[in-house]
């Protein structure tokens, strides 16, 4: 197999801030910790059971050390320490995930170099409902500093939310509605902190509670930054940023039983990084949450769930102070769950889920992309046995049903049909002492996107002129995946990897010619626009990540340790005539990196790089992007408080110290977009 290669490199277990509490023995932890730490963690942590499972990946509750497939879990602690302006910049240094980079207000999580359509972001378990998918310019509406623990699922977990996590999972968790009765009356845990580079400050405060059977939440998060400084010295247009969230979730939790619901309201402006405009996005939406559990409600079933969301979403893209496009969505999406006792064996599953979406666009957007509506029903069915006492079976099907109306440049408007089926096959092994193996395969189905579909004009945030394809059908992965994590001796390793060949890998095609605004050919300058068509062609994806740690020796009260990482992906399209690119776009180069760690009890810290290499492998029409390196340091105190109540830790995270000018090798503005220079934060939370 291609990725055969990726095994010779070595890899970190600790992601940019290696302060992660798990090892081998507490493999339910973050993936690359060490077990250590996990007792300096303090004990009244707002939500200390949700740092245990494993719940993205199955409908079953895990360990990561009980699944085929790599799961990585990020902690509270973990996510301050690295928190950005989104989900995109705080995950975008673990293996196998880049972010799309297209400004500091707009940053996606990227896994394996699959983008939008082929990772899904959810909140909780449930779509976020935004339209990041639909053009890289437009924001997540969730924030990372109201998040609890983030799962990061690689490879294909197409069971519970469809085709659009072919690539993989990220799932921000927020416990708005609690899960659990809480262990204290009450609690708070606040943070703030301060960036030198764009006067950056954010502040976050999560207070949980209970009285009688009732646990409630209460969060709120504000965020806010002028346009940061390069490594070359020079001011990036249109990478501001400012807005927050504020969010309210109670749940009635009886013996057998749970009832709950939440409210989120977000509101965020950023810059748009525009050459001959001043642009922003103004974006606003309301979420309303319903969860209900009920144990043993029928016979043979262990228990039922239901997870319900409506979002009301809308942004504007202002363009020299005046609304220009406007966006609107209104979404739902349900999930009703049953786990059945175990049958012959078989412990497992099977759920239904249904999404509606209507979208409009106003102004010049309506111009990009008409009125679409969506519907989608689907019925899964996730199974587990075990065949001996040192291997599992896991089995997946779905099969959905979809429909999507809409009108394509042709003006006629169109509704399209589809079914796609997905089904997966995973064998967990543990053939000695410290050991696991997983072999999953997958065939898994996507129907195309709206905008793959019916995009039909000029899009200003990108620069470009898009033009969907509405005859596409739906795009199958036929993918097979190997992991590998244990110990020898004093390392810790974990590695994964991957193969994914595509039928009609759906994509946009920058065709070279630049048009005006009605499409009609132009002469290259600051208003013309990239053509873009939108097409199917087989494609080829292989790639991997590995991570090793070591503890290496004791110093003081604490342990320093060793960690290194690395990632690949490559990507070529199958059957290219002679002379025509084979290579797919925006695909992440080779990355990888070390780092050096102290975990003590009252100290922590590490200092550790991270190379991008060079990205020879372009698509048609895009540059090829240097080679950078990106060198941090993070130290953290945990300070001495009086009393049992407080605690307090100030921390401090120093970024790109070099000052090095680069560039995000798969930002679809990577040519005009630097990424930060040296950036200092300074933070402080409290838990009481």
């Amino acid at each position: 197999m291609h990725c055969q290669s990726f095994c010779l490199a070595l890899v970190s277990t600790m992601s940019a801030l290696s302060a992660s509490p798990t090892s081998a023995q507490s493999p339910h932890e973050h993936a690359h910790g060490h077990a250590h730490e996990h007792a300096h963690e303090h004990t009244h942590d707002p939500h200390p059971d949700s740092e245990h499972i494993i719940i993205t990946a199955t409908p079953l509750a895990h360990t990561r050390d009980e699944l085929a497939i790599p799961v990585n879990r990020i902690t509270r602690r973990e996510i301050l320490d690295r928190v950005g302006p989104t989900i995109g910049e705080t995950l975008d240094r673990l293996p196998g995930v880049a972010s799309t980079g297209f400004t500091a207000g707009a940053n996606r999580p990227v896994i394996r170099g699959q983008n939008a359509y082929r990772t899904e972001v959810l909140e909780d378990s449930l779509t976020t409902q935004g339209l990041s998918r639909q053009s890289p310019d437009h924001g997540e509406p969730v924030n990372p500093l109201a998040a609890q623990a983030i799962e990061i699922v690689r490879g294909p977990a197409t069971l519970r939310y469809g085709g659009g996590a072919i690539a993989g999972v990220v799932n921000i968790i927020t416990n708005r509605v609690p899960q659990r009765m809480p262990s204290a009356t009450s609690r708070i845990d606040a943070y703030g902190s301060y960036g030198s580079n764009n006067d950056e400050g954010m502040a976050a405060v999560v207070a949980t509670g209970a009285a009688d059977r009732f646990a409630w939440h209460l969060d709120g998060v504000y965020q806010r930054a002028d346009d940061y400084e390069t490594g070359a010295g020079s001011r990036q247009p249109g990478s501001h940023y400012k807005g927050g969230t504020v969010a309210a979730g109670g749940a009635w939790i009886a013996e057998g039983a749970r009832l709950g619901g939440s409210y989120v309201h977000l509101r965020k402006s950023y810059g748009l990084p525009e050459t001959s405009h001043d642009g922003s996005i103004e974006m606003d939406t309301n979420r309303y949450r319903l969860e209900a559990d009920i144990d043993e409600p029928l016979p043979y079933i262990r228990k039922l769930r239901f997870l319900g969301v409506y979002s009301d979403y809308e942004h504007s893209e202002i363009v020299d102070g005046a609304a220009g496009q406007t966006f609107d969505n209104d979404e739902f999406d349900g999930r009703l769950e049953l786990l059945h006792e175990p049958v012959s064996g078989f412990d497992g599953a099977f759920g239904i889920t249904g999404q509606h979406r209507d979208f409009s666009a106003g102004g010049a957007s309506a111009e990009f992309l008409s009125p679409t509506e969506n519907w989608q029903v689907a019925g899964y069915v996730f199974e587990e046995r075990r065949i001996t006492d040192a291997i599992e079976a896991q089995l997946g099907l779905r099969i959905e049903g979809s429909s999507i109306r809409g009108t394509p440049l042709s003006g006629a408007q169109t509704t399209r049909h589809f079914v796609p089926v997905s089904g997966s096959v995973g064998l967990l092994m543990r053939p000695g002492d410290g050991l696991t193996l997983g072999l999953t395969g997958a065939v898994s189905q996507r129907a195309p996107g709206d905008v793959e579909l019916f995009a039909r004009g000029p899009h200003e945030a990108t620069g470009t002129f898009e033009i969907g394809a509405p005859n596409l059908d739906p795009e199958t992965a036929y993918t097979g995946e190997l992991r590998l994590d244990g110990e020898i001796g004093p390392l810790r390793y974990d590695t994964a990897s991957f193969i994914a060949r595509y039928e009609r890998y759906i994509f946009g095609d920058l065709t070279g010619i630049t048009v005006d605004e009605n499409g009609d050919p132009t002469a290259p300058g600051p208003d013309a626009l990239d053509q873009l068509r939108y097409g199917a062609r087989d494609a080829l994806f292989y790639g991997g990540e590995l991570t090793v740690s070591a503890d290496l020796f004791e110093l003081g009260a604490g342990t320093v340790s060793l960690d290194t990482q690395f990632d690949w992906v490559r990507a070529r399209f199958q059957n290219v005539p002679a002379g025509e690119n084979p290579n797919v776009p925006l695909i992440t180069p080779i990355r990888w990196g070390a780092g050096i760690a102290y975990h003590g009890a009252q100290l922590r810290g590490r200092v550790g790089f991270l190379r991008s290499e060079r990205q020879r492998n372009t698509g048609e029409g895009e540059t090829p992007t240097d080679a950078y390196t990106l060198l941090d340091l993070d130290i953290a105190w945990t300070l001495s408080v009086p009393g049992e109540r407080l605690n307090l830790e100030l921390s401090l995270a120093a970024h790109n110290l070099t000052d090095e000018a680069a560039r995000n090798p798969i930002a679809i503005n990577k040519d005009r977009i630097l990424l930060p220079g040296r950036t200092v934060r300074l933070g402080l939370r409290g838990q009481f």
